[in-house]
């Protein structure tokens, strides 16, 4: 692995203490059916076995004319009919239903955005593109990686074309992935519009207009393909301050629970804004219909953050990044590599996925938390996801807003 593959590789002590705890993991044929979560989960099944026994009618031998011969005739012993096969049909096999998503604490909060009426700054969209510089190192199969810390470049690009070797299975009674959300209530602009009302904070504890939802989207993808998944929509940002440690506590008791998870997406919304305070909107048209841009987080250490696995991370990333650019060019934004920790050092296949702005819409990063999924289950599966049927572009706006777009 070159120069990174002489980076410190420490577990920390309280991954350590926690895996040794010893907790019966729950098989998700008897949880994810027990109706905890959402009632939006999908359901998902194995396919019908097909008869196999049948097969085309056997044809004999037949034989010709008899000839004229001197050899006296030989009196044929009679052979008794040979009784006809029995087909065998198959054992009727029941699969059974497994929900292979599990959500966690989803609360019923609702908010009402549309009394923030005052036009206070302005919201410009952007698509923001690839970046110059030598800091910013483009991937084989698209997209970029933007490297800040002291690891060469020659480096860093080689370690992201290295597989990562991380295997998700499908239709396992087993979770393979955990999403959740350390800012939990870090949310969006109600709908569409190049305006904002600064006295709403771009913070909701409703599931609906936060960066729950979008964690919903990306889960409802993976389970509809049979990959078992567990969203965490616990609050850990009430208050603020402390959100890491709190996340930190819940995210290593889910492993020490669930030792079969080989992958946990923390989901962010990013805040993007000039000195002016314009906010930015980071799109990109995908099918006829914006998404928000996203943009990967992945930790570095040099020795100070106590990340052991960050170069199996940094190669789970960028199969990530170029599996996106592959299905939807544009989507994303560089891969930001950096000394860092946010928890990652939770384990392998630990990554944080900023999705959009707090100048974009709801909508728009729902949209995202889809197109994430389909990328997730492509990467996983090597099956390229359907094409996508026509949606109104304001399929997902809440009535209350019709009025002011239309």
């Amino acid at each position: 692995m070159r120069v990174i593959g002489t980076s410190v590789r420490r577990k920390i002590a309280a991954i350590a203490a926690a895996s040794a705890v010893s907790a019966a993991p729950l098989g998700l044929v008897a949880v994810f059916g027990s109706g905890v979560g959402h009632d939006r989960d999908t359901i998902g099944t194995f396919p019908a076995v097909e008869n196999m026994n049948e097969c085309a009618e056997n044809i004999l031998y037949i034989a010709g004319p008899e000839q004229e011969t001197t050899v006296p005739a030989v009196t044929a012993i009679p052979v008794p009919e040979a009784e006809p096969e029995q087909s065998v049909e198959p054992e009727e096999v029941t699969v059974p239903d497994i929900n292979y998503r599990l959500t966690l604490n989803m609360n019923d909060t609702s908010e009402d955005l549309s009394v923030y009426t005052v036009h206070s700054g302005k919201v410009a969209e952007e698509h923001l593109g690839r970046g110059n510089g030598p800091e910013y190192i483009s991937l084989p199969g698209g997209g970029q990686v933007r490297n800040c810390t002291d690891i060469p470049a020659e480096d860093v690009e080689y370690e992201s074309t290295v597989a990562s070797g991380l295997s998700v299975g499908q239709y396992s009674d087993e979770p393979q992935i955990l999403i959740m959300h350390t800012h939990t209530s870090e949310s969006y602009e109600p709908y569409d519009k190049d305006w904002y009302d600064a006295s709403y904070t771009s913070r909701s504890l409703s599931p609906d207009n936060s960066v729950v939802a979008v964690g919903e989207a990306i889960a409802e993808q993976l389970a509809g393909a049979g990959i078992s998944v567990i969203h965490d929509c616990t609050v850990y940002d009430v208050p603020y301050t402390g959100a890491y440690t709190r996340s930190l506590d819940s995210v290593v008791g889910l492993l020490s629970e669930y030792p079969s998870i080989k992958a946990v997406f923390d989901v962010h919304r990013d805040a993007i804004e000039y000195a002016d305070g314009t906010r930015v909107s980071a799109v990109s048209e995908i099918n006829g219909r914006k998404a928000a841009q996203f943009m990967m987080i992945c930790a570095a250490d040099d020795g100070n953050y106590d990340v052991p696995d960050f170069i199996d991370n940094f190669h789970f990333a960028c199969e990530i990044q170029q599996e996106a650019e592959k299905l939807y060019p544009t989507l994303t934004r560089p891969v930001l590599f950096q000394y860092c920790q946010y928890n990652q050092q939770v384990s392998k296949g630990a990554l944080l996925i900023e999705v959009g702005s707090h100048g974009n819409s709801i909508d728009q990063a729902v949209y995202t938390g889809e197109l994430i999924g389909k990328t997730l289950v492509s990467l996983f599966t090597g099956k390229a996801p359907a094409e996508p049927e026509a949606v109104p572009t304001l399929a997902r706006v809440p009535l209350y807003f019709l009025d002011r777009i239309v």
